[in-house]
């Protein structure tokens, strides 16, 4: 570990005698990393060998502060809390910004991005300040791509102009060759609504000519003149998924723009050239394009709250498919819980019960039966009906027996029983408008077989009792992570673009959130302190949070000396509102 130079040390320790964020993480944790643990991330010859663990400690730190390249190169330029941190001479220079835009690429190129938070976690861990099992839990928060949102006739025009743009850079001689004189005028502007044709019939037109450009470039490049390594570039690439999303040919040859119906789901969609991997979802009446960001975090009592595990998805993926992969992470890095709090998006019978199997209580609400009869108390609801499961049917209130019984899949591929009773004895019934809401059809039912059905009733019974709901509102605290995660690293927006380089920006988010916990632990500041901040304003500055810290803790002295006098027309920081 290299050691902090004495210049350095005093004139940091004068200027700041209470300490800041990156000298006091410099104190207790040390040199969080090392050159010998990165040592595959270090820059091709040719190019400046800055330390890899350097970079990344200063990536980390950039996220603590929600600093740009520029503002943390300055920082390690000029500011004498992150030369401290660093262990940098008081004349250091730093280095260009782009040597940390360099730095992410290697590691999202390295797929090392999880090693960062991986190596924050060990650090903490030696420090006796995270362990295995207890209580974890998980939520997912929307992440917009960097992107603008275009129309069809944008999003068309758009990628046929970037992939124009991407042939002139790779291969200027042979797009000169195999272009027509048209597409300059075309395409030489970025595509703007407001540029393009307002009547609808110019649109049309416009966008089946976009359309047959579109399938002559790529005929052109995917012929068998044209260098094998053409059709390998990504432009390239996106502009044939689009093509095959948005035209089809006739038997003629003649390009036809797809109807609305004959577009492909939110799950395959690309809405941007720029951005593939970017999709669109809707959930609670949002719609956006981009990805979610899954965050798990620990919840003791008698420690500080770490994420331990961070995933990015596409914005359409479920939440529940990602907790097997979510399980399996953990139980390798050694923070496999004891128990998993997650909302409704994140649990079904099936998850729930291969979690066990791994040792994981997975709680969290399971859905209620959606048929019509299950809130109507007059109704006969699934549990009024008796499951005979070894001689294959099922008995309803008035002691009919159903008569067919058949095992299947669900849309999800998920394994169900799918029962009916019969027609001459539903039709006479005279319960009938208790039971089924047919005029002809007899009764009909779906359920899970007999080992996920009956703990299916027996987790949903427990989800009716005091006990268990006291137990989940633990669950409740990670929302101020995610509300954490947006004020101080925005993790709403993506800086980057492309669904790995978005998860860089996620990993980087949750290591420095767990300095930052790390050092308001040390602090003497309880996590539910913090988080009472969302909810606790102070009368000396309206609108500003406030918590009443410890007496003797950091936090507690910085916040009496920003505190106006009493008579004081307020804090310069600060000002009163006029």
């Amino acid at each position: 570990m290299r050691e902090i130079p004495e210049q350095t040390r005093l004139v940091a320790r004068a200027a700041f005698p209470r300490g800041s964020l990156a000298m006091r993480v410099r104190d207790s944790l040390g040199a969080v990393f090392s050159d010998a643990e990165f040592a595959g991330l270090f820059a091709r010859r040719g190019h400046p060998a800055l330390s890899p663990a350097f970079l990344a400690m200063v990536s980390v730190l950039q996220y603590a502060e929600g600093l740009t390249d520029r503002q943390a190169a300055d920082a390690v330029r000029g500011r004498l809390d992150w030369k401290y941190c660093l262990a940098l001479e008081l004349n250091d220079s730093g280095f260009d910004a782009s040597m940390l835009s360099e730095f992410r690429s290697r590691l999202v190129t390295g797929e090392h991005s999880d090693r960062l938070l991986a190596r924050v976690l060990q650090v903490l861990s030696e420090h006796d300040l995270l362990g295995p099992g207890g209580r974890q839990r998980t939520d997912a928060t929307h992440v917009v791509a960097d992107i603008r949102l275009l129309n069809r006739l944008e999003l068309v025009a758009e990628t046929m102009r970037a992939a124009l743009e991407a042939l002139a850079a790779a291969a200027p001689g042979w797009l000169a060759a195999h272009t027509v004189l048209d597409w300059w005028d075309r395409y030489a502007r970025r595509a703007s609504d407001y540029r393009l044709p307002q009547a609808l019939p110019a649109r049309d037109e416009l966008l089946r000519t976009v359309g047959q450009d579109g399938f002559c470039l790529l005929e052109s490049a995917y012929g068998g003149r044209a260098p094998d390594w053409l059709r390998e570039i990504p432009a390239v690439q996106v502009l044939r998924q689009v093509w095959v999303q948005q035209y089809y040919r006739d038997h003629v040859g003649r390009c036809g723009a797809r109807e609305a119906k004959d577009l492909p789901p939110g799950l395959l969609s690309i809405g941007s050239p720029y951005d593939a991997e970017a999709r669109y979802s809707i959930k609670r009446g949002m719609a956006w394009r981009g990805y979610k960001a899954h965050f798990t975090e620990t919840c003791p009592d008698d420690r500080p709250r770490l994420i331990v595990h961070v995933d990015t998805t596409e914005a359409s993926l479920a939440d529940v498919e990602t907790t097997p992969a979510r399980h399996t992470a953990l139980e390798a890095a050694g923070f496999k819980p004891d128990q998993e709090l997650v909302d409704a998006a994140y649990v079904s019978i099936d998850h729930i019960l291969t979690a066990k199997q791994h040792g994981i209580e997975l709680t969290g609400p399971l859905p209620p039966d959606s048929g019509w009869q299950a809130p109507d108390p007059d109704a006969f609801d699934r549990t009024h009906f008796t499951i005979d499961w070894d001689n294959r049917h099922v008995t309803c209130p008035n002691g009919k027996r159903s008569c067919y019984w058949r095992e299947a899949s669900s849309r999800d591929q998920l394994p169900i029983v799918q029962v009916t009773f019969r027609l001459l004895d539903c039709t006479p019934c005279p319960d009938r408008a208790r039971c089924t809401r047919s005029a002809h059809n007899a009764r009909a039912m779906t359920f899970r077989p007999c080992g996920q059905f009956e703990a299916q009733q027996r987790i949903c019974a427990d989800q009716a009792t005091d006990g268990w709901k006291e137990q989940y509102a633990l669950r409740a605290g990670v929302e101020g992570t995610m509300a954490q995660a947006s004020s101080r690293c925005d993790v709403h927006r993506a800086r980057y673009r492309g669904l790995a380089r978005t998860h860089l920006q996620h990993v980087l988010a949750a290591t420095a959130l767990n300095l930052v916990r790390t050092d308001a632990w040390l602090a003497g500041i309880p996590p539910r302190r913090c988080m009472d901040l969302a909810s606790h304003t102070t009368p000396h500055h309206p609108g500003r949070h406030h918590v009443n810290w410890p007496a003797g803790s950091i936090k507690g002295k910085l916040h009496r000396s920003l505190a106006p006098r009493p008579g004081a027309p307020g804090n310069t920081r600060c000002p009163q509102p006029t």
